[in-house]
């Protein structure tokens, strides 16, 4: 299944993967479903029939690392394909996890990827790293902040052009008329106030990307260097970072940048950026 079609607009969200298997669940139901790596769905049902189905068929990853990643708002994990591909070369499994973004609130996406992480936990993997590129940052936050309840372990977290403080765009028209529509629950997370609400989760590090020109920016309505869309001094964790790399690179593109995706191997390898 084109990792795009699985897109913020629909009503499924990945809770499980692995080896290109997914269970995924809908927004608006209890259903669950089971795809192959072909995207064929070959079950449905209860969640908890689908993961036991899910288990019995997929291949075991035999990994000990693995992550998460995590796209952004509006947008499907398509977009994060470059690293997936990068990480499993390097021996990672990886869970590249599709939620429809503008369907569910902050906490439901957040339980969904914590999911997602006892999945790649069960099938033997020490600890979990997330990625996570702008909304998917916060989605990031939430889960590795639930990771002791849900029995896993929280390795190293990358900010991708993540509104870290929340955005000034967000904070400024989440009053307007047509706001919700546009973002959806998630809409008041990205704001200033509700990007303070999400912890900041206790991991083996964390290291935030930006977007920027080292300049003025690519857009002017912005104060500072900015991606277009966040500015830069949005995304830092000052006092929780382990590392900061600004890359010239506008908003969407940011986590496909070749200066990203080597940041962030790197950096889940290492604990460092370069």
């Amino acid at each position: 299944m084109p990792l795009r079609r699985i897109a913020a607009f629909g009503p499924w969200g990945d809770v499980w993967l692995r080896a290109g298997w997914r269970v995924q669940r809908h927004s608006s139901s209890a259903q669950a479903r089971l795809l192959t790596p072909a995207g064929v769905c070959i079950a449905t049902g209860p969640l908890a029939d689908c993961v036991a189905q899910a288990e019995k068929s997929a291949p075991s990853a035999g990994a000990k690392k693995a992550a998460v990643l995590l796209h952004g708002l509006w947008h499907h994990p398509g977009i994060m394909l470059g690293l997936q591909a990068a990480l499993e070369a390097q021996g990672w499994a990886v869970a590249n996890v599709g939620y429809p973004s503008l369907r569910m609130p902050l906490a439901a996406h957040g339980a969904a990827a914590s999911l997602a992480a006892q999945a790649l936990a069960q099938d033997g993997a020490a600890q979990i790293s997330f990625v996570g590129h702008s909304l998917g940052g916060l989605v990031a936050r939430t889960a590795m902040a639930s990771a002791a309840a849900q029995g896993w372990r929280p390795g190293r977290l990358v900010l991708v052009g993540s509104p870290a403080q929340g955005s000034a765009i967000a904070g400024r028209f989440q009053n307007a008329p047509g706001y919700g529509k546009i973002t959806g629950p998630c809409g008041a997370a990205v704001t200033p106030a509700g990007a303070a609400a999400v912890a900041v989760p206790d991991c083996k590090g964390v290291l935030v990307i930006a977007g920027g020109t080292g300049n003025w920016g690519y857009n002017p309505l912005l104060r500072g260097d900015n991606d277009g869309l966040i500015a830069v001094a949005e995304t830092r964790l000052p006092g929780h970072e382990a590392g900061f790399l600004l890359t010239r690179a506008r908003h969407r593109r940011l986590p496909t940048k070749p200066e990203t995706i080597a940041a962030c191997v790197s950096f889940l390898e290492t604990g460092k950026a370069h």
